[in-house]
């Protein structure tokens, strides 16, 4: 739906350019009305540029943050639709406070990071539509008539923090008999963007609280309180102040503490600080709303006399509805999984981020591709992914690229657009809709991304000589450690993926190129066969991401990779050294070639480097490096790219791709892309028999319903049990394991095995 009414604005203080560090104080926007007839539905539609927090009577619309989200604002903008039905009465006000949000504040990261990305003041339209039960229709909708104001919100920025001065409360602004007869009209906004603009309505769920926790105080010093929140979060501390007008509480986030204190330096630009001054009248509640920050620790300075009654940390993300869980029988195994979906959590707040923390917060394609299929195991995310993919789509350019974020900031925009086509990043085009497809099973999602697959390959092919592509792009096997696998290895690799998925994606919608983009990709695999590896299956640069990636995309057989990778394996100290590309595929190929051993051996690994060494060191998310913090070097201080510092966050689901292979491997839960939306799952446990693990449960929520697995050993034997909807096709595979029972009916499959 396309609703239409007038776009205000209200200038609340001189003129900020992108180079400020501060914004000026929130724009107010309140409108009377009156309704006469029994109200049968009334409707409310808004958009901003910026972010919104609408109220009605007195009472706030909806329980979301941050709305409508960020996009390319050039492109669209989304709108959000509530029901207020029930928050009508006969005389009525509406109120809307605004923050800088994407559009006006801070984005960007080391490259650039500056304000005014989109537009250099925040714009806001709405539009109620009352149906009443005669039939009658009115709207109410924003325009020059509607009132306007400065308040209590200072500044607000989503990485620079929010700064409320209580003793400007304007009080309840948004009912009926508030006074205000001291405001100004708002003024009426020719919107920059009208030719190219459409406003879209905002299907993904909306970013809100999902969790909170009492922080735990670790000390005070002088009028410092130091609290630990427990868990790394998204999100913002909501408190309850007592004391003196003027007195000034400063609440400083970060995501470590180094020798006791808050350690800051890789937050770099983004101060991530709130500040609240009390008006002196009682209780005060303080609760930003046009912020975040990632944090597992705080410090609050209190000036003058104050007292804190009360602290509570709200984690916020999209609303994505839960769907799925693991556990087993390994403390650090679990830990590791609690970790990726923390990661999870705290990184999908209307893009999924990098990190919630720095002065980054940008929806990586790379990271978002090697985590999508652990990402859709763990939480709803069909919508989510949807609206990304229109992102991405939106910052396509003309020759083809997919840059490496998306949206991408129109600040220093060259670091996200100037190169070429990121191998590993831009494929996020293909992969993330091959996934979507295969979970929830909806050819829309093909429809709507091939064509942009497609002119990616066009670029591919016109950059590429004899089917190989150059050392192109930054990153390669990101953060990878040991040798650097071969940039041209990766490059040609996932070339040879981009035309896999296009081939897969074609034969889902009957599209006749599909036959020329499956010669593509077998001609791209002979060329790298030729150019790449020696005749003993060695590929060049001889890595342990070159064998997992080239066996995972099917350009070497298992023998060639189980050769090379134990031979890889025991060179490396038995340690693992794959990056943000090859950590995807690590454990999964050490099953597919017989060596599910070393996968548990390394997923129960507590030693460095490894998921279990940042638990047993205190991680309650994912790290951004295998070595964001080691005993010997403590905390890293991240040198990439000429940076000194700073490029190391604790907050990154990239390295926590390895919960696919606990759904997928350990589980045995395995989607059927040909009969997707789970109409078919293959059930391949690779079941531990070495003694690490010896028991493990979970479950998947299908369409039609829950699929629920679990496995255990009773002396030498391990029972496997699903119990899943009739409505699914089931078939079931287990590698090295023999049946020596089975019953099964009514959709709950009972096996015995033994170890062959």
């Amino acid at each position: 739906m396309f609703f239409k009414s007038k776009w205000i604005y209200y200038i609340t203080g001189e003129y900020k350019s992108a180079d400020d560090k501060y914004g000026n104080p929130s724009p107010y926007f309140r409108h009377a009305f009156t309704i006469d007839g029994k109200v049968k539905k009334a409707t409310l539609f808004a958009s901003a540029l910026g972010v919104f927090k609408i109220f009605i009577n007195g009472k706030a619309v909806g329980n979301d943050y941050l709305s409508p989200g960020w996009v390319n604002y050039r492109k669209r903008l989304p709108f959000l639709r509530y029901d207020v039905t029930n928050m009508l009465e006969g005389n009525n006000a509406i109120g809307a406070v605004l923050g800088d949000g994407w559009a006006v504040g801070h984005l960007g990261s080391n490259y650039a990071f500056k304000r005014n990305g989109y537009s250099d003041r925040i714009e806001f339209t709405a539009l109620l539509r009352i149906e009443y039960e005669n039939g009658t229709v009115e709207e109410i909708s924003t325009d020059e008539t509607w009132r306007a104001s400065s308040g209590a919100i200072l500044r607000s920025d989503i990485y620079m923090g929010e700064y409320i001065d209580n003793r400007l409360n304007l009080g309840e602004f948004s009912t009926f008999d508030y006074d205000d007869s001291k405001w100004d009209l708002a003024k009426e906004s020719i919107f920059k963007f009208t030719r190219n603009l459409y406003l879209d309505e905002a299907e993904i769920p909306p970013i809100v609280v999902k969790h909170t926790f009492k922080p735990i105080l670790l000390r005070k010093k002088e009028n410092a309180y130091l609290y630990d929140v427990t868990q790394n979060i998204s999100g913002v501390l909501r408190c309850v102040f007592k004391g003196e007008k003027g007195a000034t509480v400063v609440l400083r986030h970060g995501e470590i503490l180094s020798n006791g204190e808050l350690y800051t330096k890789n937050l770099r630009a983004a101060e991530s600080i709130d500040t609240y001054v009390l008006s002196g009248d009682g209780e005060e509640i303080f609760r930003p709303l046009f912020t975040f920050h990632g944090f597992q620790f705080a410090e609050l300075t209190l000036t003058g006399n104050v007292e804190i009654v009360d602290i509570i940390a709200e984690a916020m993300y999209s609303d994505l509805e839960s769907s799925g869980s693991f556990s087993c029988s390994d403390d650090i195994v679990n830990k590791v999984y609690q970790n990726a979906l923390w990661g999870q959590r705290d990184n999908f707040l209307n893009v999924p981020t990098d990190c919630p923390q720095r002065d980054e917060r940008l929806g990586w394609t790379g990271d978002a591709q090697v985590f999508c299929q652990s990402a859709m195991f763990n939480m709803d995310c069909r919508k989510f992914f949807e609206k990304y993919l229109a992102d991405i789509r939106d910052e396509q350019l003309g020759n083809g690229v997919i840059p490496v974020v998306a949206p991408v900031p129109p600040v220093g925009t060259y670091a996200y657009t100037g190169h070429e086509a990121e191998p590993g990043w831009s494929e996020a085009i293909g992969e993330i809709p091959y996934t979507h497809y295969k979970m929830y099973g909806d050819k829309k999602i093909v429809r709507d991304n091939l064509p942009a697959l497609k002119r990616l390959l066009d670029y591919y092919q016109k950059d590429s000589q004899g089917y190989i592509r150059g050392a192109v792009g930054r990153y390669g096997d990101w953060l990878s450690l040991g040798n650097t696998t071969d940039f041209s290895v990766v490059a040609t690799l996932y070339y040879a993926r981009a035309a896999y998925l296009a081939t897969k994606l074609c034969a889902v919608i009957g599209d006749f190129e599909k036959e020329y983009y499956e010669k593509l990709y077998l001609s791209i695999k002979n060329a790298f066969c030729e150019k790449f590896m020696d005749e003993d299956g060695k590929i060049l640069s001889d890595t342990q991401s070159a064998y997992v990636i080239a066996y995972s995309f099917g350009l070497i057989d298992k023998e060639i990779a189980k050769k090379h990778l134990e031979r890889k394996f025991d060179e490396d100290d038995c340690k693992l050294t794959t990056g943000f590309l090859g950590v995807r595929f690590l454990l999964p190929t050490f099953c597919d070639i017989g060596r599910k051993d070393i996968a548990y051996r390394l997923i129960t690994n507590t030693d460095f480097p490894g998921w279990g060494y940042s638990v047993v060191n205190g991680a309650t998310t994912i790290w951004e490096r295998w070595d964001s913090y080691t005993k010997k070097y403590g905390i890293k201080e991240g040198e990439a790219f000429g940076m000194k510092e700073g490029m190391n966050s604790f907050n990154h689901y990239s390295l926590g791709s390895c919960t696919e292979w606990m759904y997928s491997y350990c589980l045995g839960i395995r989607p059927s892309f040909e009969k997707p939306g789970c109409k078919k799952v293959v059930f391949s446990p690779y079941i531990d028999t070495s003694g690490k693990i010896t028991s493990a449960n979970g479950h998947y929520d299908t369409d039609y319903g829950r699929i629920t697995v679990q496995w255990k050993k009773i002396d030498n034997i391990y029972v496997y049990e699903v119990a899943l909807p009739l409505q699914i096709e089931c078939e079931f595979n287990f590698e090295a394991m023999n049946i020596i029972k089975t019953d099964n009916k009514n959709g709950k499959y009972y096996f015995e095995l033994t170890e062959e």
